[in-house]
């Protein structure tokens, strides 16, 4: 008797098909599910609408959302969000809008999430006016605000260098019984430094504690991120000790910003230390730490230590933008590190990437040049051809 598959055993071959893009046996897998009449779970489609999104699949996305009923599955609330999110991350406001006002028809009751994402998407294209309008709409239906909500038009004012405008919204938002959390005054702070009140800022997030909210790393990251702009990273290190001295564990985001800063000002030996130390204290680096490395030790020549990084990195199952790839392989051949140079290349020819101008101009050079491994990179160049 053969193995007869259950929805579980789909359902998980669904997800790493999805992760990996292979949305075609993902398509597979769902109509066989629809053909055996196996009852699926909202949460599957959930997930599938945020990998068509980040995979720009976007009508995928809706046309499942749509299919949903077929495949015996109940919509919720849930599923409504979850594309209504899709499409406002993706610009695609009018379709948003659509699906939202047909929500009722649909049979869904719009909760303060649903509403959340739409007044993202109004304030996304500065229709403020109308993101107040859809705000007075949620009182009218009788759905409470949440603090996530107000969050959103406190950060659109700060962005706007609106900062007494969000202040006087968030004593509103007190009055009427919501408390603000540390992304309400992460949000002010960004809006006092963008306007250069540094000061006034780093008080907030101590007076933030006696107003009853615990400071959190990403109020720290806010001040830092700022000091790195001005090229203050000694006064953005003595912040990271304090968090230490504080017993806030740093995150991957507060060490990205002083890894990124560092290398912006050429310290890169540095920034690699700042690596390291992630490391030992346990906090694992991800595509962005180690994207800003090798592109620092790119822009300071040093193409080996480059290459070091860069081995890390696709061991840890992350990628290069193909700009750094390129960059890399130029580097190395002009220093004369060919292995190096056709190990990046065989690297780039399996994610099918292909080189720059300024690459093909080193790679043509370096095996014009009559250096050894000449026959292999003419084999890659006649390889990268094609």
């Amino acid at each position: 008797m053969g193995y007869k598959h259950d929805y579980p055993s789909f359902s998980s071959l669904i997800y790493k098909l999805a992760k990996s893009g292979n949305f075609e046996a993902v398509e597979t897998l769902l109509g066989y599910l629809q053909n055996l009449n196996i009852r699926c779970q909202e949460t599957l489609f959930c997930a599938l609408f945020q990998h068509y999104g980040k995979a720009q699949l976007i009508e995928k996305a809706v046309e499942l959302f749509h299919k949903m009923p077929s495949f015996n599955c109940v919509r919720s609330v849930q599923s409504l969000n979850s594309v209504l999110n899709v499409l406002v991350d993706n610009s695609r406001f009018s379709e948003a809008k659509e699906i939202f006002d047909k929500s009722k028809e649909m049979g869904f009751r719009p909760n303060s999430i649903t509403f959340n994402v739409r007044i993202k998407g109004l304030l996304k294209r500065n229709e403020f006016s109308e993101a107040c309008n859809l705000f007075a709409e949620m009182l009218e239906r009788n759905v409470e605000p949440s603090v996530v909500t107000y969050n959103s038009f406190v950060g659109f004012l700060c962005k706007k260098g609106d900062v007494e405008q969000a202040k006087s919204l968030v004593q509103d938002m007190i009055k009427k019984g919501k408390k603000p959390n540390a992304v309400t005054y992460a949000l002010l702070m960004e809006g006092l430094c963008s306007l250069g009140e540094y000061k006034e800022a780093k008080k907030l997030m101590f007076d933030m504690e006696y107003k009853g909210c615990k400071t959190k790393v990403i109020n720290f990251g806010v001040l830092m991120s700022y000091l790195g702009k001005r090229g203050e990273i000694e006064e953005a290190k003595s912040l990271l000790s304090e968090m230490k001295k504080r017993r806030f564990k740093p995150d991957v985001v507060i060490y990205n910003i002083l890894v990124n800063y560092l290398c912006k000002e050429s310290r890169v030996e540095e920034a690699y230390k700042v690596l390291i130390e992630m490391q030992v204290k346990g906090c694992e680096p991800n595509a962005a730490t180690y994207r800003m490395m090798v592109d620092g030790f790119c822009m300071v020549g040093d193409f080996e230590g480059a290459l070091k990084v860069l081995n890390v990195m696709l061991r840890s199952r992350h990628c290069p933008r193909s700009e750094t790839f390129c960059q890399l392989v130029a580097g190395l051949l002009a220093c004369g590190k060919i292995d190096g140079a056709c190990f990046v290349l065989e690297e780039m020819e399996k994610r099918n990437m292909s080189l720059d101008s300024e690459a093909w101009g080193a790679l043509i050079r370096a095996a014009c040049s009559g250096v050894d491994n000449t026959e292999v990179l003419t084999q890659l160049i006649l390889g990268n051809s094609d």
